[in-house]
């Protein structure tokens, strides 16, 4: 699944999801300055909250940027990082507010050694406007593949995603309460959306928040 997809055009943000009516209008309003090719790696946090039967697939939150040419969409110029889990009280403090009886939620942060490799995306993307104004693209997207162990439990399967995007500031609820059930097509399934976590590799980090 992917929880949150936030695209840029002429660097202003706008949302383009899954489900545009989970996206509070709090968050388009507060995000409306947001600048993907100029915000600072080191500041960018992101959270899921999850039923307690889910977690993140080992590797599965990722931060995706890229910029393309008018007509070429194609052919995106993309770099797509896994994020790296965070129990920092700076970082899992703020979400206090959001626990819930039978959910978890998991905090991320760019690993620090992808710092460089997201900043010379940014100054190509930065080069590439300065050379064709309006013609070019950008797009900055949060995703989460998730994993379940044991049976899905009876009832909705909410998913809320948060990003913060300033040092002191809230996280922002982006996608809220996005029921997995209701996820689910013909093309894709919900075993197929939140597949048996035995499918993967035991997850190396450990899970913060948890309520019982």
């Amino acid at each position: 699944m992917s929880p949150i997809l936030c695209r840029l055009s002429a660097l202003a943000l706008a949302l383009a999801l899954f489900a545009c009516s989970h996206v509070p209008v709090s968050t388009i309003w507060a995000l409306r300055n947001f600048d993907a090719a100029a915000f600072d790696p080191a500041v960018l946090r992101a959270a899921v909250r999850l039923p307690e039967t889910f977690e993140p697939q080992k590797g599965g939150v990722t931060l995706k940027i890229g910029w393309w040419r008018d007509g070429e969409e194609s052919v995106k110029h993309e770099l797509k990082l896994a994020l790296k889990e965070t129990t920092a009280s700076e970082d899992v403090a703020p979400l206090a507010g959001e626990k819930k009886a039978g959910a978890r939620i998991f905090a991320y942060r760019i690993d620090p050694a992808d710092y460089a490799a997201i900043r010379a995306r940014q100054k190509e993307f930065l080069e590439e406007k300065a050379r064709n104004p309006g013609k070019t693209h950008g797009s900055f997207g949060v995703g989460a593949d998730a994993c379940r162990r044991g049976d899905f439990p009876e009832g909705p399967l909410l998913t809320t995603t948060y990003l913060r995007t300033q040092p002191s500031g809230p996280y922002l609820t982006v996608l809220k309460n996005l029921d997995m059930r209701e996820a689910a097509t013909k093309e894709k399934s919900l075993d197929e959306l939140v597949p048996p976590c035995e499918k993967f590799a035991d997850r190396a980090e450990t899970p913060m928040l948890v309520n019982r």
